[in-house]
């Protein structure tokens, strides 16, 4: 399910644009974000985002030179996003920019800035699961895509890492979840395998030794694993 924000478009105010600096000027996101928030929703997340090292009450989403180390739009956008995780209420203001760093991402071709953008989707809407209707299927989405692109990021990480095994994958990771609450253990088992053929960081085979037992308890016997997980004895 996608979801669909009810956006009030205002028209762009010269001087607010011309007044924005720091990272979102530096990535050319002045009249979006003169467009899309309000001065108090402006004010409010600039307050909200206050990155380790910076003197506290730094606005430099708007203000300065470019200081903090972020390679893409989408990348900042989705670290916006997770400084206004913590209350339920921001929740729209987070979903408005994590709309805009997906966009981004797609349009530069940015597969990692994509990557976490999914990965604080998951985070957001598994926070708060329980306050809104549509969360389960917002987690499913974005399990789903993020997985769908998971060898893709896997081999750019290699690349520009390759000394550093792969993290954990929010996408696989909550992805076997949902289908373990579901009991849909094969499944879920599949999405253990890829996992840990890609190489992601979890303990797959204890899962998938776990999910066999639960599977065989529902009667739907599977054949003994190997030592290695990898398939029948």
């Amino acid at each position: 399910m996608t979801l669909h924000l009810c956006r009030i478009r205002r028209p762009p105010n010269a001087a607010e644009e011309t007044d924005v600096k720091g990272e979102l000027g530096y990535f050319g996101l002045a009249s979006w974000w003169s467009t899309v928030f309000t001065a108090d929703q402006r004010a409010h997340i600039e307050k909200e985002f206050q990155p380790a090292g910076l003197p506290p009450g730094s606005r430099p989403l708007t203000t300065g030179q470019k200081r903090l180390s972020f390679p893409s739009a989408a990348t900042l956008l989705t670290a916006v996003a997770g400084s206004l995780r913590g209350n339920p209420k921001d929740r729209t203001l987070a979903a408005e920019m994590l709309h805009k760093a997906e966009q981004r991402a797609k349009t530069e071709d940015d597969r990692l800035g994509l990557h976490f953008t999914y990965q604080e989707t998951i985070h957001l809407y598994c926070k708060w699961r329980d306050h809104f209707f549509d969360a389960p299927d917002l987690i499913f989405g974005a399990c789903h895509k993020q997985i769908a692109m998971a060898p893709e990021v896997a081999q750019i990480l290699h690349e520009q890492y390759p000394r550093n095994p792969l993290p954990i994958h929010a996408g696989f990771q909550m992805m076997v979840v949902l289908l373990e609450k579901e009991e849909s253990y094969a499944k879920a088992i599949e999405v253990c395998k890829q996992a840990r053929t890609q190489g992601w960081k979890g303990n797959w085979t204890w899962r998938i030794g776990c999910l066999a037992k639960k599977l065989g308890q529902q009667g739907n016997p599977v054949q003994a694993m190997s030592p290695s997980g990898l398939g029948p004895v």
